[in-house]
């Protein structure tokens, strides 16, 4: 790769930049505050409530603490109001809430008769606590989540997590002492340290009823591995090209959670069993392991395209799918394994999904939730499929959801694109794949995160009925006997964003130490559009192609125009502190006339605290972020007790808001569709954000006033954390903060003007450190496709 001098350029906030967070006013009276007799009547009705769940407990579980579900207004889910709601029920100073069922209902515990007594007296405390009890519509006790599937026969128990280790294991004995009591069959499986489920066999309706009477938490079908494959067909075996393995050569390295690989004469050299297998080659199947693998080494040759950057890549093949049924606890087993045994690889590829959907909206999937905590724990990043739906196109009908696990918060979640067009417009060039799966997932979080060609499903007549209507167009890969089939798949187009990753990796010369999974998500994210998806409505695009496609590697790393600049911002935002720029070092020569011009992309990414008991809420804090202009610095009184910063901003105007930009402006700026992303993420703890715009696009009224030349630019930053995570780090004496990283880019959309060069002066008249970004110049990330470098397959 050749030496560029537009690289990437790394700037660190200046000492005056980091200020503190400071607090709020008074307590306030909303509209939905009750008064005088109303806020006595449902007091008194709130207290009968608890009494009758005291009544009606059940002598065997009183040993344990009273559940309750605490339902609250739609208005009073801001946290500031949780907080002092949880408040009237922690009578001890013990962890009280135990999570989150949906938005508005909390999972409490109280610890028996006494602490009914106080929590009855706090809620008689009516000019003390009035929002609190106006913010409780009902208290409930808590019935556990019964699904049934009768063609299922193994189910499992998720038990309630009290953050007390020896009542937890109290809990657990009692309810493995009922399920013996009643010869019910189950096995207890450790997901985690913190997380045991029981795994049970042979339940019955009757069964069922009785199991929602103990303390666990719900019961659902145990989920299982669901075949990889679309279909079964076979091609023809044609003459194949293959690209020579060089041992000088250093390859993007991938590891591979699969069903194994088989090592053909074409794969020698680049791909390796890794540690921490769990099976011998006769327990395994690998036909898809096989597949990716040579799509992974070899796709560019075999399917006559430009999808990676470099060829050859170096495959840690760990099986972790033996042939016959595999349940989810083996296989969150399995991928640990895998990736403890082999610390020196950093990115994953896993295109394993198991049955079924995503169908609430108030819960992650266990799977998806292991995933995190293991992507965590062993610092890596997983490229994890969307799912594939077979069957809904046939009909008519709009895929099905993402796959148990794609909710995954930690990993890229990869949808499939068509990359040609049919004769009859089933499907289009760069538009959805009609099989790929789609989000959003639970808690309206982005999923999936990025698309990339996975292979076309063609139309055979203009009105298709079934499936023999279809044409399979790809991907074209081989399988382990060494035939050849064409196969698409989410499978398929998440090895390619696991390959770009790995690109990265190793032209940005990381190492095992230095990785940085939060850098290389940012630059693949901001990277990404939409292409030529021209006819999909924002929201609609955005469910089904995340942020759309990301550049070959080449293109993220290599910028060969100064008519752009890309600014990274990486760092650590501590609790109580902000980031407040206030000489952003916007290019002072993209003006028009009067008014600041340019097309600015923003990506944000961080790794925010999670918790697996809090449903909806499992994200647990957020980075605010804004950006946008203001008229000058003011002086501020810090006698005031909310004041803790001295220097503000006057008559600031964020400009990373949906509503800034005028729909007929927008509509007119066809050039721009592809990048545009206008997101309104408000109070939605998405650990990722994105907000791409183009300043010609802004109302009249937002130029006039917000975006005059003689303005200043700022970027701010602040932490938001949910009062649950705050007081359990609290009890645990844990500081708390967010490793982030930032990517701005701004760009001429005239191209005449040079960007990058200001944007450096801009940084320099500012008194900013900064850096251009190393990139590895001796990797060829250029890629090899139509030159001689390649050998006929010998099979």
């Amino acid at each position: 790769m050749s030496d560029d001098k537009y690289r990437f350029i790394k700037f660190n906030q200046r000492e005056q930049d980091n200020l503190r967070t400071e607090g709020g006013g008074k307590d306030t009276i909303y509209p939905w505050t009750l008064r005088g007799e109303d806020l006595k009547k449902h007091s008194e009705a709130l207290i009968d409530q608890l009494n009758y769940i005291e009544g009606i407990a059940r002598p065997s579980i009183k040993k344990f603490p009273y559940i309750l579900t605490v339902n609250i207004l739609d208005d009073a889910k801001a946290k500031s109001h949780q907080k002092k709601l949880v408040s009237m029920f922690n009578v001890d100073n013990s962890f009280t809430q135990l999570g989150m069922i949906s938005e508005n209902k909390l999972l409490l515990k109280l610890d028996q008769e006494e602490s009914i007594k106080k929590a009855t007296k706090n809620l008689k405390q009516l000019e003390k606590n009035q929002n609190s009890i106006s913010a409780i519509t009902e208290i409930n006790q808590f019935k556990p989540n019964i699904i049934v599937d009768e063609k299922e026969e193994v189910y499992k128990i998720n038990l309630i997590d009290f953050h007390n280790d020896k009542l937890n294991k109290d809990v657990l004995s009692y309810v493995e002492e009922q399920l013996k009591n009643e010869d019910i069959s189950f096995e207890r499986q450790e997901y985690s340290k913190n997380h045991n489920v029981l795994e049970v066999t042979g339940v019955t309706l009757d069964k069922l009823s009785f199991i929602k009477e103990l303390p666990i938490k719900n019961i659902e079908p145990m989920p299982s591995v669901e075949s990889p494959f679309l279909d079964n067909s076979i091609i023809d075996k044609l003459e194949t090209s293959f690209i020579k393995y060089d041992p000088r050569k250093i390859y993007p390295v991938v590891g591979l959670l699969d069903d194994g690989v088989t090592i053909l004469p074409q794969l020698e050299g680049f791909v390796h069993r890794g540690n921490g297998c769990n099976y011998g080659d006769s327990e395994l199947n690998m036909n898809h392991g096989t597949f990716i693998a040579h799509l992974l080494i070899h796709g560019n040759m075999m399917n006559g395209v430009n999808d990676y950057s470099v060829d050859g890549c170096t495959v840690i093949d760990v099986p972790v799918v033996p042939k016959g049924k595999l349940t989810e606890p083996q296989l969150i087993k399995n991928i640990e394994d895998a990736i403890s045994s082999n610390p020196e690889v950093k990115i994953w590829n896993l295109s394993v999904s198991l049955r079924g959907e995503l169908s609430n909206d108030n819960k992650f999937s266990d799977y998806a939730i292991e995933l995190d905590r293991i992507q965590d724990e062993y610092n890596v990043l997983i490229c994890k499929s969307a799912g594939n739906d077979g069957s809904s196109y046939i009909v008519g009908d709009e895929p099905k959801r993402i796959s148990i696990g794609a909710d995954s918060v930690r990993s890229l979640t990869v949808g499939s694109i068509s990359r040609l067009a049919d004769a009859f417009g089933f499907s289009k060039e760069n538009h959805p794949a009609p099989y790929s799966r789609i989000g959003r997932g639970p808690a309206s979080i982005i999923k999936p995160d990025v698309v990339h060609y996975g292979g076309d499903i063609f139309s055979l007549s203009a009105a298709p009925t079934s499936i023999v209507d279809y044409e399979n167009k790809g991907e074209r890969s081989i399988l382990s006997d060494g035939s050849e089939k064409i196969q698409p798949g989410t499978s398929f187009s998440t090895p390619k964003i696991a390959k770009l990753l790995a690109e990265l990796y190793l032209v940005l010369d990381m190492n095992v130490k230095t990785f940085d999974p939060l850098l290389l998500k940012t630059l693949v994210i901001h990277s990404a559009n939409y292409l030529d998806s021209t006819n999909i409505e924002g929201l609609e695009r955005l469910k089904r192609m995340g942020f759309g496609k990301p550049k070959n590697s080449s293109e993220i790393v290599i910028q060969d125009s100064p008519h752009s600049a890309t600014l990274l911002l990486t760092g650590n935002l501590r609790k109580k502190a902000r980031i407040d720029i206030m000489d952003f070092p916007y290019p002072s020569n993209l003006i028009n006339g009067d008014y600041f011009t340019g097309e600015i992309k923003v990506t944000l990414v961080y790794k925010n605290y999670l918790s697996k008991d809090m449903g909806p809420e499992y994200c647990q804090s957020d980075i605010v972020l804004r950006m946008g202009t203001y008229d000058k610095l003011i002086d501020r009184d810090t006698s005031k007790p909310t004041i803790l910063n001295p220097i503000g901003r006057s008559d600031s105007q964020n400009i990373l808001l949906k509503d800034v930009y005028g729909k007929k402006k927008i509509t007119k700026n066809i050039d721009f569709l592809k990048e545009r992303n206008l997101i309104e993420y408000g109070d939605k703890y998405y650990p990722v954000k994105k907000f791409s715009a183009d300043l010609n696009e802004a109302k009249d009224s937002v130029q006039r006033k917000h975006l005059k030349k003689d303005r200043k630019w700022f970027l701010y930053l602040e932490g938001q954390y949910r009062d649950f995570i705050y007081q359990q780090l609290e009890q645990e004496d844990s500081h708390m903060s967010m490793d982030f990283v930032l990517a701005v880019t701004i760009t001429d959309p005239t191209k005449t003007k040079d960007v990058y060069t200001e944007t450096i002066r801009e940084l320099d008249r500012h008194n900013f450190e900064f850096e251009l970004v190393d990139v590895d110049v001796s990797v060829e990330i250029e890629s090899s496709v139509g030159t001689d470098e390649v050998v006929v397959s010998p099979l």
